[in-house]
């Protein structure tokens, strides 16, 4: 369960860059346009989203995990 789930993650990145090929108003479409007209630190804003997402994705299916699988070894 826990692997399956944390690849959610992964799919917030895959998303992103879905939207910058199909979408006019999108975090990935907040990435691509900036990059061809060399604005930086848009293109880093839309970055830093997805990163900032992706790890509180993750921080609260480690939480839920906790709760939900209490056996669980947290070390391995």
């Amino acid at each position: 369960m826990n692997t399956g789930v944390k690849l959610g993650g992964a799919c917030l990145i895959l998303i992103a860059i879905a939207e910058m090929i199909g979408a006019r108003v999108a975090t990935g479409y907040m990435i691509w346009n900036p990059w061809q007209s060399l604005a930086v630190d848009t293109m880093y804003a839309g970055l830093m989203v997805i990163a900032i997402l992706s790890f509180l994705f993750n921080l609260i299916l480690e939480t839920v995990e906790h709760f939900v699988l209490p056996w669980r070894n947290r070390d391995a």
